[in-house]
């Protein structure tokens, strides 16, 4: 079913509409939610880890760290989720033409970015294990 988008003509100075035939398969829609989901995990944890090395230890109190965390959390995903959105608009797997009866391929520029962010998302948590593992105090 199209949808309905709007957007500001380049040549011309007024609102016009148009709408959008391509779809996105579930698949897309899933891997998408998954990543989201990876990032706003390391996201969160960083950003808590951060608070908690420079919060000074006198002030160092759970609610004084959840309010921080939740502060950190909330103004940077905005803004996060906008550049993610606008980074998978330029992606074209997963994308579906019904007027063409066909599947949008991955680009070269596409396969590569997917190749090198899996490796570093994947080195990253590997790090992460191995540099936090130890600090962790057995009970």
């Amino acid at each position: 079913m199209a949808s309905p988008v709007w957007f500001r003509g380049a040549r011309r100075r007024r609102w016009t509409l148009s709408t959008t035939t391509v779809t996105e398969l579930r698949r897309r829609t899933l891997v998408k939610s998954i990543v989201w989901r990876l990032i706003g995990v390391v996201w969160t944890w960083v950003g808590a880890y951060l608070i908690v090395l420079i919060v000074p230890a006198k002030a160092r109190n759970a609610p004084v760290i959840a309010t921080l965390v939740v502060a950190y959390h909330h103004s940077t995903r905005m803004v996060m989720y906008y550049a993610y959105e606008r980074y998978w608009a330029g992606i074209s797997w997963g994308k579906y033409d019904p007027r063409a009866e066909a599947f949008c391929p991955m680009s070269r520029r596409d396969k590569l970015l997917w190749t090198l962010g899996t490796a570093i998302a994947v080195l990253a948590i590997f790090l992460l294990i191995v540099y936090v593992g130890p600090l962790v105090k057995r009970a």
